[in-house]
């Protein structure tokens, strides 16, 4: 979980550069309402290949089509009063 504040973000380090194609996502009752999914081959530059400004918590299961080495989740609003908070983080492709 994070601190109760926006932005907040989390990454996962791949090892190497990957084609990725699905991110799922299992939120704790402290969800994302509005975050982006990006992608990093330095762990500095940032691109998004995937926005949502309508979640719902739960599990979100999303295709994307980027590539990188670093995967995040990057919160910009959250749905409650706490912070941001995930049961897992997934990440699928080659």
């Amino acid at each position: 979980s994070s601190l109760y504040a926006d932005p907040q973000w989390i990454s996962v380090d791949l090892g190497s550069v990957r084609s990725i194609s699905r991110v799922r996502l299992q939120w704790e009752a402290a969800y994302g309402r509005a975050y982006q999914i990006q992608v990093s081959s330095d762990n500095s530059n940032w691109t998004n290949i995937s926005s949502t400004t309508t979640g719902d918590g739960g599990v979100d299961d999303v295709t994307v089509s980027g590539s990188g080495r670093w995967v995040r989740i990057y919160g910009t609003q959250r749905a409650t009063q706490w912070g941001y908070s995930l049961w897992e983080f997934d990440v699928y492709g080659t």
